[in-house]
């Protein structure tokens, strides 16, 4: 709980850091600035969320327990955030002394959630598909933080004999094809059918997808270096695994015995829609100087990580909250549909909505981006409003148990 009552603040720092951006922040990717806001959505938010999710995900789905959980999520989550935060003041604000810090405390919560989560999933007897995606993502996780180093040090002015636009491009495919994608899959595998019971992925999905876009992040590293032409067809490929991926699990959610599409639900389908067409967006500009098409591709990645963030914690806390009540024998524990009311889950839903439209004006003009910061804000600040009421539901009721 502790990473996903986190989520909404870096939200809110993230689009405080859009609005007030100028325009050369929107419109360049290569800015410190514009990183300073990428780091705040995708180590703020989707990492908090991403290993928040993998506390919870090892002894459900993959039957690792956890030793002394609280004590490890306690000072993962601690170094997490104030690595992040100074990283991005580092960026933002040009005080790259901070840069120094920050690596280091980066290194060694995200170092060590790879060290802790992998050595747990190696030990499963059982490999699932779930289990065998959580490691290449936990493995791609720690490419990353590698490669992140060797780019912070060249940021810095060390000479390492490295391309640094070569090592960002490394930096990218692992964390987000790579950990974020990899992980989206091994948990839908298993989710997808359990919560909205589906019929199971095909074999040939949960089996060959993870591995195949493992090894293609791995030729990407090989010919980054060596042989440059044959990248985009690389990327071609993870395009390719990936609206496979999203189109397959569309059509699962339609193929669901349970009628009632709650807002969960919604989520999902615009997470794989917008999945697909960013793969395709992706796979178009990889042929060519398109950078609208990349633009586009982008922001539809990012929003695809959105989505499932939300569709699953509005799962998960509802469910952990209802657990731990019964698990005291509290008498007064609320169904799980009244911790976060559905009609709370559907407003989100529709800011969210409204987000998607609102990007494609910035897709047309740089100039929408104060209307995405706005819709960002709002959306964030009730997704942590219905969070809140979640834990202040348990926190009133905790100590009311006969257990």
């Amino acid at each position: 709980m502790r990473f996903f009552l986190t989520i909404p603040l870096f939200g809110l720092l993230a689009s405080a850091g859009l609005f007030f951006a100028d325009l050369q922040t929107v419109m360049y990717w290569d800015t410190p600035s514009t990183a300073a806001v990428v780091h705040l959505l995708l180590l703020g938010v989707a990492g908090m969320a991403m290993v928040g999710a993998l506390f919870q995900m090892l002894p459900v789905i993959a039957g690792a327990a956890i030793k002394e959980p609280r004590y490890h999520a306690f000072w993962i989550h601690l170094l997490m955030a104030a690595g992040t935060l100074m990283l991005v003041c580092a960026l933002y604000f040009d005080i790259y002394i901070l840069l120094h810090p920050a690596m280091l405390l980066l290194v060694g919560s995200l170092g060590f959630v790879v060290y802790l989560m992998l050595g747990k999933l190696l030990g499963v007897e059982n490999k699932t598909p779930s289990v065998k995606g959580m490691i290449l993502s936990v493995s791609s996780l720690g490419a990353g933080v590698f490669v992140a180093i060797l780019l912070t040090l060249s940021f810095m002015g060390v000479d390492l004999g490295l391309d640094p636009s070569v090592l960002r491009s490394v930096h990218v495919h692992f964390m987000l094809p790579g950990w974020i994608g990899i992980l989206v899959m091994a948990v839908a595998f298993q989710v997808i059918e359990m919560f909205y019971v589906t019929p199971p992925y095909p074999k040939a999905v949960t089996s060959f997808f993870p591995p195949a876009l493992f090894l293609l992040l791995l030729l990407n590293v090989v010919f980054s270096s060596l042989f440059a032409a044959i990248v985009p067809f690389l990327d071609l490929a993870i395009a390719l695994v990936f609206a496979g991926f999203g189109i397959v699990t569309i059509r699962r959610l339609m193929q669901r015995k349970r009628p009632v599409a709650d807002a969960t639900v919604w989520f999902w389908r615009l997470s794989m829609g917008s999945l697909v067409l960013s793969s395709i967006l992706a796979a178009l500009s990889s042929f060519g100087d398109f950078s609208g098409l990349f633009f586009a591709s982008a922001l539809l990645f990012g929003y695809f990580v959105l989505s499932v963030i939300f569709a699953m914690s509005y799962k998960i806390v509802p469910f952990l909250v209802w657990f731990h009540l019964n698990a005291k024998g509290v008498m007064q524990t609320p169904m799980m549909g009244d911790i976060i009311p559905a009609k709370k889950a559907m407003w989100h839903l529709w800011i969210h909505l409204v987000l998607l439209a609102a990007g494609l004006v910035l897709v047309v003009t740089p100039y929408g981006w104060k209307m995405i910061a706005a819709l960002l804000a709002a959306e964030f600040l009730l997704y942590g409003a219905n969070l809140v009421r979640a834990m202040r539901i348990y926190q009133s009721l905790k100590d009311k148990g006969i257990l």
